[in-house]
């Protein structure tokens, strides 16, 4: 400022000299310049405008014009002051050239700034501060190439002078490239480490670096350098970099909440000191309480991310986008869909998504396309993974690498949009796809998970072992990994396995929503359970049941004991009127059940009343499980819980055996060939063999269609018994069974059921008769620890060669606790 303050000496000396020219007096002239040099710009420039008015030729008096104008951050005025001067000046002093070059600058007449830059540069060439100028109007212009170029160039001859290194940073930031931005501000630093300005543009090149620890750092290095303003903007840039910063993998799994800990901890200091200082810190205060959301939802604090966004709302704080996709996300994993879709649209149809990476935009589709899932909107879900499937390409493009490698996004949209065919029940297609696409990339762990899941749907739980088995010896310490195998564990019957796997997975990652998958299904496999099955005749004449007949069989089994073994005790309670009387039957039972690996066998003893005393009981069941489709079973029962009541009320029991073959391919198709003979204890032998099968005809993510088929034979070798006992006979009966889901909500589902069936029965020594039947059911399941459902059955068919009709109800009940 030293010429500038001579200039106006100069033109002070010459205005008190000419008296007959200035309506003021020298001290006064004196003491207005003195209170504009102390910041009182006004009534300096207003004697001025006088003068001027006055006197438009006056040269000197119009440089101290320009000046002061310039020193008030008017540059319209400096501007109309300097282009009123007629002739144009030849030669001004390099102060008003200066200020009229920035006068311009400041009105973004580019041209005209550059002309005076120029033109100050050709007169004064030892003074860098034109130079300086002009590489910066040329980068505020746009030519940010050309200014590169000049600022290069002055580097080079001047690379001492730290003002130029600034210019070149100032070129630099107009190129977008902050790293050599700070690389000339640090030179500048070094050149002059005590200079205020220097240090304050070392700050900003650091922070617009990305680097706000140093930034802040070297700021509160410097106290009072930077203002309050400034310093809290530092502060924030400093936490939101932690925010950031937690988001990254961890070296440790124990560490990864560390960063976002710290974050919170100066959130946490932040917050209520900014609070304290009221309106002048407002701003900045939103901006910390916003920013905090991204740390709590990194540190899987979704209820409090939640907190803090409905609390900004309630302000009526619009909430900046950058932070609705976390805020999504919380609503997501807190079970609101509906809300986080809500979110997520708003996120991706802003006209700022344009700007997103292709691995954001691919984040906050997926985060849609689960949020529509679990919401139950299933088309709109498909067509979103399938658009956002479609914008990865398979390969991608590194510059300055010659070879293309695999897109890791174009895999994960892959994998995604195949579980999106799992989840609307087409497991075939989702099972074929992911197949192929394991066999793509065999090394990928996410891939071979997302296969065993839905092997593990798909009810082949030691195909979904085998692949977890191969993605284990690649990470085995994987999330995913574990949770999956503790899933299929549970379904294979390994419960040590189970778990194990659960309980390190609550050690470990108990914020995790997998971790509380696993953790809830071993909760529930604890629990004791409740079965209840009944059935009641409505309108019945069947010789078989009886009329007004009703039946309930209760069992509980208790907690499981040592993994592998629940004891269990219940009983049950038959009635019905035949032509000879009322039949009751009453009995009670406990025993002992082991399900292990491939293997479930129960030993029960019981007891029985039928009207002729109580007698013992006694039954043994084992299943075994070769593989995933082939399974065999056997039973023997000493006093038959299935004897017909009739015959029970004639004090005819019977004794059974039991046998069975069942061949699964999978939760679509199933057929099984079962063979039990029966003694009763009035000397005839009954054999009894049915092929019973299912096969899926439609499915859907709300509706199932079922093609069952029972062929059932029996055969017996007594005739005129008391009780309903054909010679031989054949019942044919096919149904379609219709399920329709009313209601979903996760592990809630309410649904109903529709039964048409129709038939043949042929019983020797009677003409062959139609079987038809239809029926109505509803079912409840509640948090998999719950379910009980109703089913009314409408039955026309023959025996011995008479029609019969029935209407019964049957219900049952499960239920854990």
């Amino acid at each position: 400022m030293k010429p500038a303050f001579q200039c106006l000496i100069l033109v002070t000396m010459l205005l008190a000299a000419n008296t007959a020219s200035a309506r003021v007096s020298r001290a006064d002239y004196d003491a207005l310049i003195r209170g504009a040099r102390s910041g009182n710009y006004e009534p300096a420039l207003a004697m001025l405008r006088e003068h001027g008015a006055q006197h438009p030729g006056d040269l000197r008096a119009a440089y101290d014009h320009i000046l002061i104008a310039g020193w008030a951050a008017r540059p319209d005025e400096a501007i109309a002051t300097y282009e009123a001067l007629q002739p144009a000046p030849n030669r001004p002093p390099a102060d008003v050239l200066k200020t009229m070059a920035q006068a311009y600058r400041d009105r973004q007449r580019w041209d005209d700034a550059l002309t005076r830059y120029r033109q100050g540069r050709s007169r004064y060439p030892r003074q860098t501060s034109f130079v300086v100028g002009e590489i910066m109007v040329l980068t505020d212009a746009g030519r940010t190439d050309e200014a590169v170029r000049l600022g290069e160039e002055q580097v080079a001859e001047h690379p001492g002078d730290p003002d130029v290194r600034l210019a070149l940073g100032y070129a630099y930031r107009g190129a977008h490239s902050p790293y050599a931005v700070l690389q000339e501000a640090d030179q500048a630093r070094t050149l002059a480490p005590t200079k205020p300005y220097v240090i304050r543009e070392y700050v900003a090149a650091l922070e617009h670096a990305g680097l706000p620890v140093a930034a802040l750092a070297i700021a509160r290095q410097h106290a009072g350098l930077m203002s309050d303003t400034q310093l809290r903007n530092l502060e924030a840039d400093h936490a939101a970099e932690l925010s950031r910063l937690a988001d990254m993998p961890a070296r440790q799994e124990s560490e990864r909440f560390v960063i976002a800990d710290r974050a919170l901890a100066e959130y946490e200091r932040l917050i209520p000191a900014w609070e304290a200082l009221g309106p002048e810190a407002r701003n900045d205060l939103l901006r910390i309480r916003v920013d905090r959301l991204q740390a709590l939802y990194t540190r899987m604090r979704m209820q409090d991310v939640v907190a803090g966004y409905e609390a900004l709302q309630a302000e009526g704080i619009e909430i900046p986008r950058y932070a609705l996709d976390d805020v999504a996300g919380a609503y997501l994993y807190l079970r609101q869909p509906e809300t986080a879709a809500h979110l997520y649209r708003q996120v991706i149809n802003d006209s700022a998504s344009r700007l997103d990476s292709p691995g954001d935009r691919l984040s906050n589709e997926t985060g849609l396309f689960y949020s529509l899932i679990e919401s139950e909107q299933f088309d709109e879900a498909t067509r979103v993974i399938e658009a956002a499937r479609a914008r990865q390409p398979t390969w991608r493009h590194i510059k300055g690498v010659a070879q293309k490698i695999p897109n890791d996004l174009h895999l994960y949209s892959e994998q995604t949009a195949a579980l999106g065919l799992f989840y609307v029940d087409d497991t075939v297609a989702a099972q074929s796809r992911l197949e192929e696409l394991v066999g793509q990339a065999p090394r990928n762990v996410g891939l071979r998970a997302a296969l065993a899941n839905v092997y593990r749907g798909r009810d082949r739980p030691r195909s979904s072992e085998a692949q977890l088995k191969m993605a284990e010896a690649l990470e085995p310490r994987s999330v995913e990994l574990e949770a999956g195998q503790g899933l299929t564990a549970l379904d294979l019957q390994e419960w040590r396995q189970a778990r194990s796997l659960a309980l390190d997975l609550a050690a470990r990652f108990p914020e995790e929503k997998s971790t509380d998958t696993l953790a809830r299904r071993w909760d529930v496999h604890n629990k004791a359970e409740l079965r209840v099955t009944g059935n009641g005749g409505i309108a019945s004449d069947s010789p078989v049941s009886g009329s007004g007949d009703f039946g309930i069989d209760t069992v509980l089994y208790s907690a499981p004991l040592d993994y592998n073994w629940r004891v269990f005790g219940g009983g049950g309670y038959a009635t019905g009127d035949f032509e000879e009387g009322r039949g009751n039957y009453r009995w009670l039972r406990t025993g002992l059940e082991w399900r292990g690996r491939d293997l479930t066998a129960e030993l029960e003893v019981s007891t029985h009343n039928y009207g002729y005393g109580t007698k013992p009981g006694a039954r043994a069941t084992g299943a075994y499980e070769f593989d995933d489709h082939w399974q065999v079973g056997a039973s023997a029962e000493l006093r038959s819980r299935d004897t017909p009541l009739r015959a029970l009320r004639s004090d005819i029991s019977s004794n059974t055996l039991g046998a069975f073959v069942r061949w699964r391919a999978n939760e679509r198709r199933e057929w099984t060939f079962s063979l039990s003979p029966a003694r009763f204890s009035d000397g005839n032998d009954r054999l009894t063999a049915v092929i019973s099968g299912r096969e899926r005809l439609y499915t859907s993510p709300r509706l199932k269609a079922d093609l069952q088929m029972s062929i059932a034979a029996s055969r017996n070798s007594m005739e005129n018994v008391p009780y309903f006992n054909p010679r031989a006979d054949l019942e044919a009966v096919p149904t379609v069974n219709l399920t329709h889901i009313l209601y979903r909500r996760y592990e809630t589902v309410w649904e109903q059921s529709f039964l048409l069936g129709g038939g043949v029965y042929a019983q020797r020594g009677y003409s062959p008769g139609a079987i038809a039947a239809l029926g109505y059911g509803m079912r409840y399941h509640f948090n998999d620890a719950a379910d009980i459902g109703a089913t009314l059955t409408g039955i026309s068919r023959p025996y011995d060669g008479v029609r019969e009709r029935e209407l019964r109800i049957l219900f049952e009940m499960n239920f854990r606790f």
